[in-house]
């Protein structure tokens, strides 16, 4: 580990964070690492000194982006997972580059209740189910971030927003990758603020394919009602109280360009809406139907079994639902983890408007048994696809040969693989839909897939009274 001036370091990453045509000048009048270690007399930080330079690195094979925000109360997890990446590291064929946000633990809401709770602490106490689960001693949550205020000396107790390249390091201890920026005030529940660190990205570790995973809580299609304090979505920061939408994380996509695969390591997230919204920005989108475990993604176990000798985005994105199944079975733990083929997302679309048009002249009651019946998620109104088409196929037979096709073109072309673990998942097939057994929220028109299909015609009349 070499030491680096401060002063040299955030220098060079400032340069690194924009195209050089952008700042009228060739990467070639940058002073190079080498210079920086040499000129280098004191050091406020520790990094491992970087083998290449933006201006001299070969584009690899991939550039892995994993946009992980922690301000909120996961900052914990930040260093439990960037230390899981740096069981393996950025490889010869693969960098891996983190923009990493955490706050201090905030006070609770409500300081009164014994113990303390705020939303995220039980689900019952009127929050989501967050990415970790709600706090429990008996699932091995690692020490919860300080309070503002709070003396401490261990050095994962950083706060802000930080930009890494991930280097290889045994130490679990410490985060040992390079240190490439830490950024001002930053709003990591803005999508913008995630079309900005792909961009930089892409721009300072050039590849022939890219993925994107964005880590946080998440909530499947849903969005903020207006006036509503109650998040949803994906990516939340409790400092600004945002949150991106599916609708917005859309946008994202289409702003930075697309990505190769788009991943959720975040609860909810795979659900044929969010799918739809992305379709046209990622040919191959990875998540979970349901919520995730304590641990969220086990990136030793997804890292490790990537295959420098097939590195297609298929086997990529293979890669991390093998290691998330892997990791939670060794557990005993039951999740879920999907890979799809978004190309096929239209084709279901059109399958599931026919679909939807005969089951609106069917019996409802027999309908909405087939939903009360039908494997549920923890939380946006999700169920899974397949279960529910089967089961309304089983009570009508008007609405079989048609479930069936769309069985057949999720089954055969649009998943690449579906792997959940445990008996309670055994009907999770791989894509959730909105599916609710009260009421209908309006704020489900705003999706691609209600504007352009009939789920949301079919959802509400499923509700009448």
């Amino acid at each position: 580990m070499k030491k680096i001036a401060i002063s040299k370091l955030l220098l060079a990453s400032a340069f690194m964070a924009a195209p050089a045509a952008a700042q009228n000048i060739s990467f070639d009048s940058l002073p190079s690492v080498k210079d920086i270690v040499s000129q280098a007399r004191s050091s406020e930080i520790s990094v491992p000194a970087p083998s290449l330079t933006p201006d001299t690195r070969a584009p690899k094979e991939w550039t892995l982006m994993v946009f992980m925000n922690g301000k909120n109360n996961l900052s914990s997890y930040v260093h439990t997972d960037m230390n899981e990446m740096e069981a393996v590291g950025s490889t010869d064929k693969m960098n891996v580059v983190v923009e990493a946000g955490r706050i201090y633990q905030a006070p609770p809401s409500y300081p009164n209740y014994p113990g303390g709770y705020d939303g995220y602490d039980n689900p019952w106490g009127g929050g989501v189910v967050p990415h970790p689960g709600w706090p429990n001693p008996d699932w091995n949550m690692p020490p919860a971030m300080g309070r503002e205020g709070e003396a401490t000396t261990r050095s994962s107790d950083w706060t802000g927003v930080r930009r890494y390249y991930v280097l290889k390091d045994t130490d679990t201890a410490v985060t040992s990758s390079q240190l490439l920026q830490e950024l001002p005030k930053t709003d990591m529940g803005d999508w913008n603020q995630l079309v900005q660190f792909v961009k930089w990205a892409k721009a300072a570790y050039p590849a022939k394919k890219y993925m994107l995973v964005v880590w946080n809580h998440g909530d499947g299609w849903k969005t903020k009602s207006p006036g509503s304090q109650v998040l949803k979505g994906i990516s939340y920061d409790d400092e600004t109280g945002n949150g991106i939408t599916t609708v917005q994380l859309g946008q994202a996509l289409a702003g930075m360009g697309g990505v190769d695969i788009y991943a959720s390591d975040a609860c909810l997230m795979q659900m044929a809406e969010v799918v739809y919204e992305l379709k046209n920005y990622a040919p191959v989108i990875v998540g979970s139907e349901e919520t995730e475990p304590g641990d969220g993604w086990d990136y030793a176990a997804f890292l490790s079994r990537v295959n420098p000798a097939n590195l297609s985005p298929e086997a990529v994105a293979k890669a991390a639902v093998e290691g998330y199944n892997a990791s939670y079975t060794k557990k005993g733990s039951g999740v879920t983890m999907s890979a799809v083929r978004s190309l096929q997302a239209e084709p279901l679309r059109l399958l599931s408007d026919q679909w939807a048009d005969l089951a609106m002249a069917q019996d409802r009651p027999l309908l909405k048994a087939a939903l009360t019946e039908s494997k549920s998620f923890a939380g946006a109104d999700s169920r899974d696809l397949l279960h529910f088409l089967s089961l309304a196929g089983a009570k009508i037979p008007a609405l079989a040969a048609k479930g069936a096709e769309i069985n057949a073109l999720v089954q055969k072309k649009m998943l690449i693989l579906n792997a959940p673990s445990g008996d309670s998942y055994k009907n999770a097939m791989g894509l959730g839909i909105y599916l609710p057994t009260y009421g209908f929220d309006a704020n489900y028109s705003k999706l691609a897939l209600s504007k352009a299909g009939k789920w949301d015609e079919f959802a509400n009349w499923l509700n009448a009274k």
